[in-house]
C-alpha cells in the first residue's frame, strides 16, 4: 500500500503542475501534444499521455531537464515501419505494453505508467478539469463511434468530425441540429434530394443571409452525409484533404477548399486554427491515435 499510496501522491502532484501552472502555453502538456503531433504529421498519430507518462515514470515525476530528442525517441517506439502489398512504405502503432516491454520497464514502472495515464483522463489543455458527466464530454462520446465509422469508410479523421460537429452545431444545441439533426451546416444544393429547411446563417465576421440546409433523421445520418458529401465533392480531394492521416493537415484542407468562409475581424481565414483549437482542447487527436496504423 506504501508504493500505490506515494504513486497517488506523486501523480496528484504531477497533474496540478501540469494543469493549474499560470502559463499554461509553455506546459509539459502543450509540450507533449507537440510531441505526439511531430510523429503524427509524417507517421502516425501517437497519445500525448502515454508519452508523458513514460517519461514521469523514468524521470521519478521530474520532467524540468527532458529534452526533446530523447521524448522523440521515446514517440518513435511506437512507430512500426511496414511494407504493404503494393510495396509502399506504412506506418502502424505499437501499443502501451509493447513499447513498455521494449524500454524494459519492470512491472511496478508498467503499473505506475497507467495509473498515470488513467489520472490524466479527465485533463485537457485549458484552465478547468472536465468530468465525465459534462455536457461537452457526453456529446464527445456520443460522436466517438460514429465518427470511427465514418473514418472506416470515408478516411475523414474521427478528430476533425467531432471538432466540425462541435463548432457547426454548438455542442448539438443550435436551432438547425435540433430541427434538422444537421451537425455540420451542410446545405441543401441541387445533389440533395432529400427534406431541407431555411435558416438564417452567418457566413463571414459580420455577414448574415438565408440559406437551405439538408434535413436528416439521426446524428448518425448525419456524419455518414458529412463523409460521403467531403468524398464526392473533387474540390476536398483536389485540396488534399485525404493526402494524410493527420488533423492539422485535414483542418487546413477545409479552409483552403472553402467549407466555411469563416473571417476575423482582419479578414484573416480561421476555420482551420478553429477546429485545430478545438481538438487539443478535448484532446480529439488522442481519439485519432485509437484508429490510425491499426
Amino acid at each position: 500500500m506504501i508504493v500505490f499510496t506515494a504513486l497517488a501522491i506523486n501523480i496528484f502532484r504531477m497533474v496540478k503542475e501540469l494543469y493549474f501552472g499560470r502559463d499554461i502555453e509553455g506546459s509539459k502538456i502543450e509540450y507533449y501534444i507537440d510531441i505526439a503531433d511531430e510523429i503524427g504529421e509524417k507517421k502516425v498519430q501517437l497519445n500525448w499521455k502515454e508519452l508523458l507518462a513514460i517519461e514521469s515514470v523514468q524521470n521519478d515525476g521530474d520532467l524540468q531537464n527532458i529534452k526533446k530528442n530523447d521524448s522523440l525517441k521515446i514517440a518513435n517506439k511506437f512507430v512500426e515501419k511496414k511494407e504493404n502489398s503494393e510495396g509502399k512504405t506504412v506506418y502502424t502503432k505499437k501499443d502501451l505494453d509493447t513499447v513498455l516491454n521494449e524500454l524494459a520497464f519492470q512491472s511496478s514502472q508498467k503499473i505506475k505508467v497507467k495509473s498515470m495515464v488513467s489520472s490524466l483522463e479527465d485533463v485537457f489543455l485549458g484552465s478547468e478539469r472536465i468530468s465525465k458527466n459534462d455536457y461537452r464530454i457526453e456529446f464527445i462520446d456520443k460522436m466517438k463511434d460514429p465518427s470511427i465509422e465514418n473514418y472506416k469508410q470515408y478516411k475523414v479523421l474521427p478528430s476533425i468530425t467531432i471538432a466540425q460537429a462541435i463548432l457547426e452545431s454548438g455542442w448539438g444545441g443550435s436551432k438547425l441540429t435540433k430541427q434538422c439533426n444537421n451537425l455540420f451546416g451542410i446545405k441543401a444544393d441541387k445533389r440533395w434530394s432529400g427534406e431541407s429547411k431555411s435558416f438564417s446563417t452567418g457566413e463571414n465576421y459580420n455577414d448574415v443571409i438565408v440559406a437551405s440546409f439538408r434535413v436528416y433523421p439521426s446524428f448518425e445520418e448525419s456524419i455518414i452525409d458529412h463523409g460521403k458529401f467531403l468524398n464526392e465533392n473533387a474540390r476536398y480531394k483536389n485540396n488534399n484533404l485525404f493526402a494524410k492521416d493527420f488533423y492539422k493537415s485535414q483542418a487546413q484542407a477545409l479552409e483552403n477548399a472553402g467549407y466555411s468562409t469563416k473571417k476575423n475581424s482582419d479578414g484573416e481565414a480561421v476555420y482551420a486554427d478553429m477546429l485545430i483549437e478545438i481538438i487539443q482542447k478535448y484532446n480529439l487527436q488522442i481519439i485519432d491515435s485509437e484508429v490510425i496504423g491499426k
